[in-house]
């Protein structure tokens, strides 16, 4: 790890979205699920592999898996199945998320000292398009982007923890892997940072960020 001090010449903050930036609301999703209109065409078309998706991804929403399933995913099995109600549903409800004021907060006081913003998220490409128009003054920050990708080699979708997602992003904006904070609200993406020779910080609410950016002497 490099032991130089941080400093925003050389290092620069690698954020996840969900969770971190942004915060869903469950309520807000069981109104958004009662108020569509379009129940029964989207029942009509629902098929096993769609379902068995849409349950592993509503359970690391709540936090009640570590496997992390991205809304691409889950719209491309929709896709196949012909449910276009379903992808409907799944844009609206993954783009009901507001932001954390602290957090955006904090972010803008890293960018006062000069520090440059990029994100690594395991957000899906539709779902993005759409919050990126939604939350254009989070997005508008951001100098460097990296969403899960489909590998040229194997046809599979890279996505945190996956080392790889790490390394084509530092790649990508000509970075060293020691350049880069990232910072991230999963333990095991944490860790798949820290495997590549990131800087991690593990975000558990934005007073605790606080105290290790000052910690780290990056806040005063």
């Amino acid at each position: 790890m490099n032991k130089l001090p941080f400093s925003p010449k050389t290092h620069i903050f690698l954020w996840d979205l969900h969770d971190v930036i942004l915060e869903k609301s469950i309520w807000s999703w069981f109104m958004i699920c009662i108020r569509f209109n379009r129940k029964r065409e989207l029942i009509k078309h629902l098929d096993k592999k769609t379902i068995k998706i849409a349950l592993t991804f509503l359970l690391e929403r709540l936090k009640l898996t570590k496997k992390q399933m991205v809304s691409e995913e889950l719209i491309k099995a929709a896709q196949e199945a012909r449910n276009d109600a379903f992808i409907e549903l799944t844009v609206r409800a993954c783009s009901s998320y507001t932001p954390i004021k602290k957090t955006v907060a904090l972010m803008q006081e890293l960018s006062n000292l000069g520090y440059t913003h990029h994100l690594g998220s395991n957000i899906g490409k539709t779902v993005f398009d759409d919050c990126t128009q939604k939350f254009d003054f989070i997005f508008n920050r951001f100098k460097g982007i990296t969403i899960p990708f489909e590998s040229p080699e194997h046809k599979k979708i890279i996505k945190k923890p996956n080392p790889q997602f790490f390394h084509a992003h530092a790649a990508q904006y000509n970075l060293q892997p020691e350049q880069i904070i990232f910072i991230d609200d999963k333990h095991i993406n944490i860790q798949a940072a820290q495997s590549v020779g990131m800087h991690a910080l593990h975000f558990k609410n934005a007073k605790d960020l606080r105290k290790q950016l000052v910690h780290h002497k990056i806040l005063s």
